[in-house]
């Protein structure tokens, strides 16, 4: 089993809930948003300078793509390009439902991006699980969410994970992926969170299809095996951990974001936890944007 990550904090502006790291081995950077702040952060994978966009929207996803300079950020309205030569937002795909955000993401090797919505003050389970196919089309391809979270996909084992964070839900799915036309099979309970730290919030799976999620308010990450077995419990500095990523140069670091909680909460921290990730796909693949 994995040694305990020991985390240290970065010098990097502290967001008031920081959430949705992604790394970016092209570009050798971690990508994060802060929710609350409107902004969206690039943190330098090898002197951890951080340049800051300001969002014009609540952004809670973001996505390296294959193209030069061009991210697409998830934010209230739809899914928007940032031009960060610019700095200029351009909605390239519209929710139409109101009082709404994106929430979480993960991306497959095709390049689809797989981002889920979230009502603002989740008082009904409006929220929808989008397939964004690199044509920049949105696909609903499952709803009923309250809080949605912990998206990762496993392509060895051609599954999806989705969480919800709800305290009366505090569930994890998994569900099949067939690689070639994007759909799901039926989802499955993968893990229950009533009897473990936190609620299930942001997930990453590592080299060996371990699916890592963070235990929110509950200063807690946990492992699973790819049965379901939870195989670990590693406590972080920070009670409201929100999201991890691997990271690096060889995929060994992980990355930690959260939300502020008058302690060290919302300062981004990595760890080297004797494991590493796997290399993720930009959206819409090599060359897009």
């Amino acid at each position: 089993m994995q040694r305990p990550p020991e985390f240290e904090f970065l010098a990097t502006p502290r967001a008031k809930l920081g959430e949705s790291p992604v790394w970016s081995v092209r570009e050798d950077c971690l990508w994060w948003v802060d929710i609350e702040g409107r902004s969206v952060f690039r943190t330098g994978g090898a002197d951890g300078a951080t340049q800051v966009w300001r969002t014009p929207e609540m952004a809670g996803v973001v996505a390296p793509t294959g193209g030069d300079g061009v991210v697409v950020v998830g934010m209230e309205s739809g899914l928007f390009r940032l031009d960060t030569s610019s700095g200029r937002f351009t909605r390239a795909a519209a929710l139409e439902a109101g009082n709404m955000r994106f929430n979480d993401a993960a991306v497959d090797s095709r390049g689809r991006l797989w981002a889920a919505t979230m009502e603002h003050d989740y008082r009904r389970p409006a929220g929808v699980l989008y397939r964004i196919d690199p044509d920049l089309s949105m696909h609903a391809v499952a709803g009923g969410f309250f809080i949605p979270n912990g998206l990762a996909v496993d392509e060895k084992r051609g599954r999806i994970y989705v969480s919800d964070s709800h305290p009366d839900l505090q569930i994890v799915w998994t569900a099949d992926l067939d690689p070639e036309s994007g759909r799901l099979g039926e989802r499955r309970v993968f893990a229950r969170f009533q009897d473990l730290a936190g609620r299930p919030d942001g997930a990453a799976i590592d080299a060996e299809s371990n699916y890592w999620i963070a235990g929110v308010e509950g200063a807690c990450l946990h492992v699973f095996s790819p049965s379901g077995e939870h195989i670990g419990a590693h406590a972080v500095p920070v009670a409201a951990p929100t999201k991890i990523a691997f990271g690096g140069p060889d995929l060994s670091r992980l990355y930690l974001t959260s939300k502020a909680d008058g302690g060290e909460g919302g300062r981004l921290a990595v760890a080297h936890p004797g494991v590493m990730g796997r290399a993720g796909t930009p959206f819409g693949g090599a060359g897009w944007g």
